[in-house]
């Protein structure tokens, strides 16, 4: 339930694109605090990712754990990366990579340095600001992972302060990495059209699914959302009929998963293909 009001709420807020009203916009993402404080999220998603989907070492989605995963070229092999795609190590970064990525040391990272991921400058905040940014984190960390030891026996607090977290990050991961980390869109770039970039690095899924829709929050409209990103998810099914005509027109790529599998399939052969020493 947290990932499904996230994907189709929180995300569309932080996107100015839930309501009209700018103070809905920006207030109502803070009662969904489990995935990413909204002030970095603006930064990490918004500035960098949409901005420069796919640019090396301009998009901050491509490098969040360079030393366990490599997804792009720009990422320097090691000697870890091999077997990354074996389905145990790449369970684990996803079940980690919200609740202790995203959440957390991406935030304090960000913060310390005035920079997420390297790539994208933050302003520095001023004392106020700073201070109920970190009472924000805090309030999450103790409702999320500290409270259940005070109200609960040992073992259900355990699974109560880990569970809710594992489940809500691999949802995040399985919407987010299908969308762009494949062998079509990972390295396919345009650097004489912003918008023909948008499209030929993104890819849809189940277009044709319900499912697929209402679970992804509209994500499975990709090419769409990076090309209107203020634009409600609600209108990105009428809006691809025409942007794929116009694709066909110019001969421009329109990446398309059939579902969940397909694009799962196709994410996960760019990632066995990535774990392997490029000078080998």
């Amino acid at each position: 339930l947290a990932w499904v009001c996230g994907a189709n709420f929180w995300h569309d807020g932080l996107h100015f694109g839930l309501s009209t009203d700018w103070r809905i916009n920006a207030w109502l993402p803070y009662l969904f605090p489990f995935f990413s404080s909204p002030w970095m999220w603006y930064h990490e998603h918004v500035i960098g990712h949409h901005a420069y989907p796919n640019v090396d070492h301009k998009d901050p989605d491509l490098a969040h754990a360079p030393q366990l995963m490599r997804e792009h070229t720009s990422i320097k092999w090691r000697p870890m990366h091999e077997g990354q795609a074996q389905w145990h190590r790449v369970l684990f970064v996803w079940s980690v990579a919200v609740g202790i990525g995203l959440s957390l040391l991406n935030d304090v990272k960000a913060n310390l340095k005035l920079s997420y991921n390297n790539v994208v400058p933050c302003s520095s905040l001023s004392r106020p600001r700073i201070t109920v940014h970190i009472l924000g984190r805090m309030v999450y960390i103790f409702l999320m992972h500290v409270w259940p030891f005070f109200a609960f026996p040992l073992w259900k607090a355990v699974i109560w302060a880990t569970v809710p977290c594992v489940l809500l990050s691999v949802c995040f991961m399985v919407n987010t990495q299908i969308n762009h980390l494949t062998n079509e869109c990972a390295h396919a770039s345009d650097d004489t059209n912003f918008y023909k970039h948008q499209v030929v690095t993104a890819q849809n899924f189940g277009n044709d699914s319900l499912f697929c829709y209402y679970f992804s929050g509209g994500l499975n409209y990709q090419i769409e959302h990076h090309l209107f990103p203020n634009v409600n998810h609600c209108h990105l099914p009428e809006l691809a009929k025409g942007v794929k005509r116009i694709c066909e027109r110019h001969g421009v790529p329109y990446h398309h998963a059939v579902g969940y599998r397909d694009a799962m399939e196709r994410h996960v052969a760019h990632t066995v293909k990535m774990e392997r020493n490029p000078v080998s």
